[in-house]
């Protein structure tokens, strides 16, 4: 009875150490996993910032183009002005 209870003993305590390894394995692969989907976060964050920078250099540029428009409107009004007066 000792025996056959120091059997089942043994056979218990292996299936824990290769359930324990099949989750040690499994924790790794789950850090793997973490890990690529931090560096795909990272990129795409970079890549956000990079986009948010092209839209502000884009606001600038309009801003500018719309400033010079209303300095030609002005000048346009200035000349229209000019030639009622005449």
């Amino acid at each position: 009875m000792k025996r056959m209870l120091a059997l089942l003993f043994v056979v218990a305590l292996s299936f824990t150490v290769i359930s324990g390894c099949a989750s040690q394995s499994a924790v790794k692969q789950l850090q793997a996993d973490r890990d690529a989907m931090m560096q795909r976060m990272d990129a795409l964050e970079q890549k956000q910032i990079d986009t948010a920078k092209d839209c502000e250099d884009a606001a600038r540029r309009a801003e500018a183009a719309a400033d010079r428009a209303e300095a030609m409107a002005d000048k346009c009004e200035s000349i229209f002005m000019k030639q009622m007066k005449k």
